[in-house]
């Protein structure tokens, strides 16, 4: 009999956790998915996860990792290949697509479907950057920009600097052994983008833009998290 109340208390704490884990489960589905009414049925399969953080912990956890594609496979695995799914991103319920055909329509069909960032996204980069305005105003900025570098003159003013530090840079990473190529590749990019548009060679500016790159782009790609410790508090400073 002593025994008996322990374990009624652990069956009733785990019946407990049991039942608070399927409230949370379906809290997005409540404050999303209830207020379209007859047109939820239409919505894809899938998953929106657990409530403000959605998909995010997983999504992340593959980003880092090896398989990245792990994120879409558990999403194939779970709900078969139908190359469309729902998910809760970024803070946002969202409909993610995977085949080529599906894509191409989204990204051809501009009357339907328009470009855009999370909320957050925008707030790291600013709402007057490219990522914030309008898409003509985009498209004539972009324009104006790029003009420096586009076409085949004003190339081939860069190009014996570009080719020279490519052929140094491989030089350098064949004697390195095992290393980080993103990393050194993202250097190299950046001593390029300097003396194009800086007109810049330093090291010590070099390393600081890259470090303040790393931060913006370990915060845009993490949640939406404004406390000291975590990257989008950092990537916001």
């Amino acid at each position: 009999m002593d025994m008996m109340g322990p374990m009624w208390m652990m069956i009733a704490v785990l019946a407990i956790l049991g039942g608070l884990k399927w409230v949370l489960r379906r809290v997005n589905w409540w404050v999303y998915e209830t207020q379209l009414g007859d047109k939820r049925h239409a919505l894809p399969p899938g998953d929106l996860g657990w409530p403000f953080i959605g998909n995010m912990w997983s999504f992340l956890r593959a980003f880092r990792s090896n398989d990245p594609d792990s994120f879409i496979g558990s999403f194939v695995s779970r709900f078969g290949h139908t190359g469309i799914y729902k998910a809760f991103m970024f803070g946002n319920p969202s409909v993610i697509v995977t085949m080529p055909e599906t894509c191409k329509r989204v990204l051809k069909d501009d009357d339907a479907f328009k470009p855009g960032w999370p909320t957050s996204t925008v707030e790291l980069i600013g709402k007057k950057s490219f990522i914030g305005i309008s898409y003509y105003e985009h498209k004539r900025l972009r324009h104006l920009t790029a003009a420096s570098i586009n076409g085949h003159e004003a190339l081939s003013v860069y190009i014996p600097y570009i080719e020279e530090n490519v052929v140094c840079s491989l030089e350098k990473w064949s004697e390195m052994g095992e290393m980080e190529f993103l990393t050194h590749l993202r250097m190299l990019t950046f001593r390029i983008i300097m003396f194009i548009f800086l007109s810049s060679e330093s090291e010590e500016v070099m390393a600081a833009l890259e470090k303040e790159y790393t931060d913006l782009n370990h915060g845009v790609r993490s949640m939406a998290i404004n406390v000291p410790g975590f990257a989008y508090y950092k990537a916001l400073k």
